[in-house]
């Protein structure tokens, strides 16, 4: 089956960037596209007259950016879908049939049918697929794919995920495991050798673990074990400064408390150093 990628747009240059990342990923991959437009109705009235002109608004930039994706030269199958609702549930909807949501980075925004920014947070931490949030870049990357290690569930399907991704562009995999000293208030210079070595210890069995069985199912694939004292968001905002992806977990969680994502995943989204996939536990 082919992989099924929706891309949200907005006509705008960080949607568009979006746009461009994924149509490039979907035509090595032979996948399908859907183009998915949402003018937001959170702040419009809910008269039938509103409703019909954002819904024909809604569906002239998605026929906007669909002319936009064929100047690019893209051949492939796209199909669209312009709505009128709140993003986060209709993306959330749309996303049970995806292998990944590609959305562009954006500050947030108070216009109608702007779905991004802040909002690519809540929706990474409601989507049922990988969610890519690709910032505006230049230049080439000069690093391959960095994954973030802690032990979790969420960052065994983050390895896997990302080992896949590497293989897959011929590239190496950077495996990073940040570990601080536990601390305590008034004791911070008092870190005893053997403490640091303990806490070294643990982390390079963690990792140890996480990248366990990889060699075995990528056998060409270069694998670079990165462990660093540093706060985890801090360290992979370093190790992610010109690759080409980053990718990190989200546990997933139910109710009301899915809007919270990840203090790492949030705190990575929220400056992105390069192309950033946000994989589901």
């Amino acid at each position: 089956m082919a992989e099924q990628i929706i891309i949200g747009v907005d006509g705008s240059v960080q949607s568009r960037a979006a746009l461009r990342w994924g149509l490039a990923r979907a035509s090595e991959r032979s996948a399908e596209v859907t183009l998915l437009h949402i003018a937001d109705d959170s702040f419009l009235s809910e008269s039938v007259a509103f409703l019909s002109e954002a819904q024909t608004a809604s569906e002239q930039m998605l026929a906007a950016e669909q002319e936009y994706a064929r100047s690019l030269g893209y051949e492939g199958p796209i199909s669209g879908r312009a709505l009128v609702g709140h993003p986060i549930a209709e993306v959330e909807e749309a996303s049970k049939g995806a292998s990944l949501v590609v959305l562009g980075d954006h500050e947030g925004s108070r216009f109608a049918g702007t779905f991004f920014g802040t909002r690519s947070v809540k929706i990474a931490a409601v989507s049922h697929a990988p969610v890519a949030v690709i910032p505006l870049t230049d230049g080439e990357p000069t690093k391959g794919v960095v994954v973030g290690i802690d032990g979790s569930e969420a960052s065994r399907k983050a390895i896997e995920y990302a080992a896949a991704e590497a293989d897959r562009r011929g590239v190496e995999l950077n495996a990073v495991y940040a570990w601080m000293p536990p601390l305590t208030p008034g004791l911070e210079y008092l870190w005893s050798d053997e403490l640091v070595a303990s806490q070294r210890a643990t982390a390079e069995e963690a990792i140890a673990i996480g990248v366990a069985g990889l060699a075995e199912r990528f056998p060409d694939l270069v694998v670079n074990r990165v462990i660093v004292q540093s706060p985890p968001i801090a360290a992979l905002l370093a190790e992610g400064e010109g690759a080409e992806l980053l990718v990190v977990g989200s546990r997933g969680r139910g109710g009301l408390s899915r809007l919270l994502l990840g203090s790492v995943s949030h705190g990575v989204l929220a400056q992105l150093p390069c192309p950033v996939i946000v994989t589901r536990a």
